[in-house]
């Protein structure tokens, strides 16, 4: 998990950026499912999931949640995911 660069104008001031290597994924479906349930995660204001990489960039408030609770909303989906770094 590393900082983010300076927020812009409208967005929050603290927020950090995590990259999650997500398994279990076999199509845009499950792209989808993913990058939905960390979206509708609150405190999480962007997420991007790659199905070729099998990773997730997600940004998030960490005074809002941490790195564990982005790994379990994926476990929730159906998939796996651990921290890259």
């Amino acid at each position: 998990m590393q900082p983010s660069p300076p927020a812009g104008p409208g967005q929050p001031q603290d927020v950090a950026t995590a990259e999650l290597a997500v398994t279990g994924m076999h199509c845009g479906s499950c792209v989808a499912l993913v990058e939905e349930s960390l979206t509708e995660l609150a405190g999480v204001s962007e997420a991007s999931v790659d199905l070729d990489s099998g990773r997730a960039v997600v940004r998030y408030d960490p005074a809002a949640l941490g790195v564990d609770d982005l790994s379990a909303t994926v476990a929730e989906a159906g998939y796996s995911a651990t921290p890259v770094g």
